[in-house]
């Protein structure tokens, strides 16, 4: 395994803050339309839409179900012409800097994820 972290710039290069060997995944499927996601994005799922159930980048506001944190994107995906398969997690330890959308309502929704600072 590589360094877990730019040997120039000294920034972590995984979302992971380190294994604690409790992480978990599960499979979603991204809304068609939604275009490039990256890995780390903190996603909702929409709840009171024609696309309920699938999942898009998390908004804290709105009342479609995308302002409420459902977990973190594993990988990139692009679902620019159809919806795609993808994987989130729902149970980690993260680095905070590398969380895309994260804030402290998204923090609160995720309470089975732990995040930490990269400088500490």
């Amino acid at each position: 395994m590589g360094a877990i972290y730019d040997t120039m710039t000294r920034t972590p290069t995984e979302i992971l803050a380190g294994g604690h060997g409790t992480e978990s995944r599960i499979a979603i499927t991204i809304a068609s339309g939604i275009g490039v996601l990256n890995k780390g994005t903190v996603l909702g799922q929409y709840t009171s839409t024609a696309a309920s159930g699938t999942f898009a980048a998390y908004s804290n506001t709105g009342a479609t179900g995308l302002d409420t944190a459902r977990g973190i994107l594993t990988d990139r995906v692009d679902a620019t012409a159809s919806g795609v398969n993808a994987t989130i997690y729902t149970h980690g330890r993260f680095y905070r800097e590398l969380i895309a959308g994260l804030d402290s309502n998204a923090e609160t929704d995720l309470k089975n994820c732990e995040f930490v600072d990269w400088n500490v």
